[in-house]
């Protein structure tokens, strides 16, 4: 194991959940990631996210993304971080580090959007600045864009800024993941 803080994208979440490994057919893999314990964050802006996909219950989606939400709730996964949690210098780091996400990337389709709240939209710039402020990993399973082309993407940002990136299957990796079977 690392020790290393993980700031997870809604990407890295639901794709886990629906995609590359659904808990009826890997929960050794939830469990791992409960016994990351307390290193793995979700900020509020990313749980947000998941609230708005798993409020469509009528769709199969959101239901799925619902019995997402529940876990996280009843995991080790640290969901309490937003920046009224934060001490004052923490608060500062990093919206210091959100002024230079928009003034270093102002096209960043995510910066420029806002939610129904008035605050900023999708997760992904601020999952960057709390990585970033607290010395963190990102999760996420975005990959960088193609050759210039396109809207920047986590791991553009990542790189930019100096902040390592990973996806699930590296971060299994560097924390030592073996299917239990």
């Amino acid at each position: 194991m690392s020790g290393e803080i993980y700031f997870a994208d809604t990407s890295a979440l639901i794709s886990a959940w629906f995609e590359r490994y659904p808990p009826e057919l890997f929960g050794s893999v939830s469990r791992f990631i409960d016994e990351l314990g307390g290193r793995v964050k979700v900020i509020e802006e990313a749980r947000n996210e998941i609230d708005r996909h798993a409020d469509d219950t009528a769709s199969e989606e959101g239901m799925r993304v619902n019995s997402m939400r529940s876990w996280l709730q009843n995991s080790e996964v640290d969901t309490r971080l937003s920046l009224l949690s934060l001490d004052k210098d923490d608060s500062n780091a990093v919206q210091q580090t959100m002024v230079r996400i928009v003034n270093g990337w102002p096209s960043w389709h995510a910066v420029r959007r806002l939610n129904n709240t008035g605050s900023c939209g999708p997760a992904d710039p601020w999952v960057v600045a709390y990585a970033y402020a607290y010395q963190g990993v990102v999760v996420s399973e975005e990959k960088p864009r193609a050759s210039g082309r396109g809207d920047v993407k986590i791991p553009d940002v990542c790189e930019q800024l100096g902040v390592r990136h990973v996806n699930l299957l590296e971060l299994f990796r560097v924390e030592g993941f073996t299917d239990q079977l």
